[in-house]
Order: C-alpha cells, then sequence, then structure tokens
C-alpha cells in the first residue's frame, strides 16, 4: 500500500536522508525538480520554444521550481520565473538554485505588487506551460495579500497548469481549500502522497497526481509513520477470500439481510445481487411481507424472508423475533438499504443491532434509525462496519455535513474509535477507518457513483466479502475499492461516467473482479 503523509511527517523523511544517510538536500531538491520536468515533457514532448511561467517563492517550493526552470530552459524552452518575494529573502539550497539559473542567463522578474501583474500582461499571453512552485506544503491557512492575487492570475494562464508537490492555497494535512487553489492539471508530489490532496474538496485541484522518487531512501519510507494508507490492486487480490476448486456454496457464506419498504424495494435488491456477485454462496433477503413478495420473482437467486410490516409498509417492530430466529447459522447480517424511517423499523433496527452477535454491516436508513442514540454500537461484541455518507456521518456525530466534509479523515477516525466500528465514510475518496487508528483512502470511482442505488451495491459487496470470511477491515476496503472500479471501467468504455445507474455496477462486477 502505498503510505499517505501529513506535512511534517515528510519534513521528518527529508531530514532523516539528510541528516542520517547523507544525501545532500540539494540532491533532493535536484531530483524533484527533474521529476517535474520528465512529467511536463511527457506530456509536451517538443518543449523547445515554449513560452513557460514559474511563479517561485521563496522556500524549498521556490528551489524545485528555480531547477525545473534550468532545466527546461537547457532543453530550449523560453522560461521566465516571477519570483514571488525579494531576491534577499531566498537561502539555503534555494538560492543556490535561484544563482545557478541566473548565472545561465536566466530571466527572473520580481512578482510582489499588483502593478507587476499589468505589467506583465503581454507576457503571460500565449503560455504553454505554468509552474506552481509558490507556497509549498507548508501553508497553514489561505494564501494571504498578493498570493492569492498570483493564484489567479497563474490560473488564468496556459495550456498546462503543473504543481510543484501540491497545488498551492491545498493545506497539506486536512485537504480544506480555505481561499485562493491553484488548479493544477498535473501535481507532481514527492516521497509520498500528501494526505490532504488524496480527499476532497482539495482533491478537484490536484489533477493527475505523480509521486516522484527524489532518492529518498526505501528504508526511510519504509519506517516512517503515515496518517493513512492507499490500497493498490495487488493489495486488493489478497484480501479476497481463496475459493478452492471442489468447494459448494456453504464454504462462501451466508448473508442475511433486512431491506426495503414500500416505493424502496429497488434498495434491497441492488444489495443482495451486489452480494451474490461478490461471490457470496447464499443470500437471504429478509422484508416486508408486501415487497418480499416482489424479491420471489425480481431476484431469484435470493431466498426470501417475509416479515410482519407497517401501516407504511416498513418493517413492523414485532418482526424482530422472526428475523433473530432467522440469524441462527447465518455467517453475516446486513441491515438498513431501503428501510425508511418508521419509528416502528427503527425500534426493529435497533433491538437487531443490540441483540445480533454476528458481523454485521449497518447501512443507509439502518444508520439514521439509531442516529438519535449510537451507545448501541459501541455495546456490540461482534464486528460492525457502518457505511454513512457525509449526511448519515453528521446525524450520528451531531454535526453538520460541512463539518463532517472539512474533516472527513478525522472524524470517521474519531467515530471508529468511540464505536470500536469499521468506519466506511462515503463520498468522493471513500475513507475506511479502524478503531485502532488506521485509515485508507480510496482511490478507484468518480462522479457516476452519485447516483441512487450506488451504495446499495456497496452495502451487499462488503456484506458478501465479509460472509465469505474476509475480515472486517478486508471487507470494506475490498468492497469499496471494487465498487468504485466499476465505474472506472464503465467511464473508460463510455467515455463518460454520467450515464452510470446501479444496475451497471452489478453488470461490471464480474469484469472488475475479474481484472483484480
Amino acid at each position: 500500500m502505498i503510505k499517505a503523509v501529513t506535512a511534517s511527517q515528510m519534513r521528518e523523511m527529508d531530514r532523516r536522508a539528510i541528516e542520517e544517510m547523507g544525501i545532500p538536500g540539494l540532491v533532493l531538491m535536484e531530483n524533484a525538480g527533474l521529476a517535474v520536468v520528465k512529467a511536463i515533457r511527457e506530456k509536451i514532448p517538443e518543449i523547445r520554444s515554449s513560452r513557460i511561467n514559474v511563479f517561485a517563492g521563496k522556500g524549498n517550493n521556490g528551489g524545485d521550481g528555480f531547477v525545473v526552470a534550468r532545466h527546461l530552459m537547457n532543453a530550449g524552452a523560453d522560461v521566465t520565473v516571477f519570483l514571488v518575494a525579494e531576491k534577499a529573502d531566498v537561502r539555503g539550497d534555494a538560492k543556490v538554485n535561484l544563482d545557478a539559473f541566473i548565472a545561465m542567463g536566466g530571466k527572473v522578474k520580481g512578482f510582489t505588487i499588483e502593478r507587476h501583474i499589468k505589467n506583465f500582461k503581454l507576457k503571460f499571453m500565449h503560455t504553454t506551460v505554468v509552474v506552481d512552485a509558490l507556497l509549498g506544503t507548508g501553508a497553514v491557512s489561505a494564501p494571504k495579500g498578493f498570493y492569492g492575487r498570483v493564484i489567479e492570475v497563474m490560473n488564468g494562464m496556459g495550456r498546462l497548469k503543473v504543481a510543484v508537490d501540491i497545488p498551492s492555497g491545498i493545506l497539506s494535512d486536512s485537504g480544506v481549500v480555505p481561499g485562493a487553489c491553484f488548479k493544477a492539471d498535473v501535481t507532481v508530489t514527492f516521497g509520498a502522497p500528501k494526505v490532504g490532496m488524496l480527499t476532497y474538496p482539495a482533491r478537484s485541484s490536484v489533477g493527475e497526481l505523480i509521486v516522484a522518487d527524489i532518492s529518498i531512501p526505501a528504508r526511510i519510507l519504509n519506517e516512517s509513520p503515515c496518517v493513512a494508507y492507499v490500497p493498490e490492486a495487488r493489495d486488493i487480490c489478497g484480501m479476497l477470500p481463496k475459493r478452492p476448486a471442489d468447494a459448494h456454496k456453504g464454504l462462501f457464506g451466508h448473508l442475511l439481510m433486512a431491506c426495503g419498504s414500500t416505493g424502496m424495494g429497488g434498495a434491497g435488491a441492488l444489495a443482495a445481487l451486489s452480494a451474490l456477485r461478490a461471490g457470496t454462496g447464499l443470500v437471504t433477503l429478509a422484508a416486508p411481507s408486501g415487497v418480499a413478495l416482489a424479491y420471489e420473482t425480481g431476484v431469484m437467486e435470493a431466498i426470501g424472508l417475509p416479515l410482519p410490516q407497517t401501516e407504511g409498509g416498513g418493517i413492523a417492530e414485532d418482526a424482530s423475533a422472526r428475523f433473530m430466529s432467522a440469524v441462527e447459522g447465518k455467517s453475516v447480517v446486513l441491515v438498513g438499504p431501503g428501510l425508511g424511517q418508521d419509528p416502528s423499523t427503527g425500534r426493529f433496527v435497533r433491538r437487531v443491532v443490540a441483540q445480533v452477535e454476528k458481523p454485521l454491516v449497518l447501512d443507509a436508513d439502518g444508520i439514521n434509525l439509531i442516529s438519535d442514540d449510537i451507545s448501541v454500537l459501541k455495546n456490540r461484541k461482534a464486528p460492525t462496519i457502518i457505511t454513512p455518507h457525509p449526511g448519515e456521518m453528521a446525524r450520528l456525530i451531531k454535526k453538520t455535513a460541512m463539518q463532517v466534509q472539512s474533516d472527513r479523515l478525522g472524524e470517521a477516525l474519531s467515530l471508529a474509535r468511540e464505536t470500536g466500528a469499521v468506519v466506511v465514510l462515503k463520498g468522493a475518496g471513500t475513507l475506511i477507518a479502524l478503531a485502532d487508528g488506521r485509515a485508507f483512502i480510496n482511490p478507484t470511482g468518480n462522479s457516476g457513483l452519485a447516483s441512487g442505488g450506488t451504495g446499495d451495491a456497496l452495502a451487499g459487496l462488503i456484506g458478501g466479502f465479509l460472509a465469505q470470511g474476509a475480515g472486517p477491515e478486508n471487507a470494506a476496503i475490498a468492497g469499496v475499492y471494487i465498487h468504485g472500479m466499476t465505474a472506472d471501467i464503465y467511464a473508460g468504455k463510455h467515455g463518460d461516467p454520467r450515464s452510470l445507474i446501479a444496475s451497471d455496477i452489478l453488470a461490471l462486477l464480474p469484469e472488475a473482479i475479474g481484472r483484480l
């Protein structure tokens, strides 16, 4: 897995490389600049005579930019460095590279006041590449004063926008964008990705993310702490339950689901079919009696279990006894998709969550119906996975969805520690948080998943992998990854993900799992 780090964790890795391993900071800076040059030349192979503007600050991020400028100038590009600082304020390794660029005849323009924007307006025209080497990972607040204007200027030029390490304006530890932000087409980050650039809203300003090796020793990368991990395809392979050639359905688990209500029967169908596509041996679909009949023909592969229903068509409180008797012999219980908000259904859910001594996946309305008092989660002894979207998460923790989104990683980890559950905080860059403090950021998926029913398919996938014997952590990580993979496959086939619907996920699951 790829480690995602904070700015301070990355600085410590740099320090160790320089002080413990004897790798000069100038070498790291040179390698960083060369990595950016490589990325630019891959996008624009014929760089000669292209107009390239490098906006640089006074720190090491600016120093990386000076290296970029030097090498692109050597390649024949028309390079100008716009220095958003006084030359006297540039020190250390950054000064060495600034002086080298100047000694080669490089053009450096002071860019520190509003008047300079007008002065260089013609210079900004016909720009091929704009390079952001302005602020780096050290920023802890919105760009102040003239820096905000500089970012606006950078965003208004260039056929290709490239960020050095991180787009200026992103807070590298949280992914918050509190003010102006450089909108990169490509971001070349060094050593390890910074956690903030992997989460939204910042992720939308990162563009294509390239993680460059700048010669930080593997030993340091392996030994260093991180705040999250990013799973790769090879990791997911090891998480999927093995399937012996001589197996029978009894080896692959039996998932019991409580889903559906009048008007929301499709949620249960999607979850059940997704679990079956995941490889689950048997799925029993418990639903209100009025909905269960439709499942007999609509979800032919599932076993039906009609339950007493409320006047509104939801599962009634007195269905709990029948449901609990059905738990016997099952591997995993999934509660939530399409249940509705009836108070009687809420009492049913609370009883099931409190009494079931099997691994439990709690999704959608199952989450909403316990949100008034989450102590029922804390008291569970068997593994629990909850899969809230930001609105459901907000109800659980008594905050707003905006507050959740402003610190997705922190809120997910806090709830996991409080409840002992595996928390799957859905959304762009879905997070999986564990009670032991580990977190995983999912790299797959796209905006096509912003469609009704896709969350039900995800719940079924997770429940299905759990039923087959995957641990709660692996079931959640693999389910989220493969779910996102189906959306990426869809976009690759059709060129745009917007027409994706939940049933497309079911159709593409065989291909996604097959690719792994």
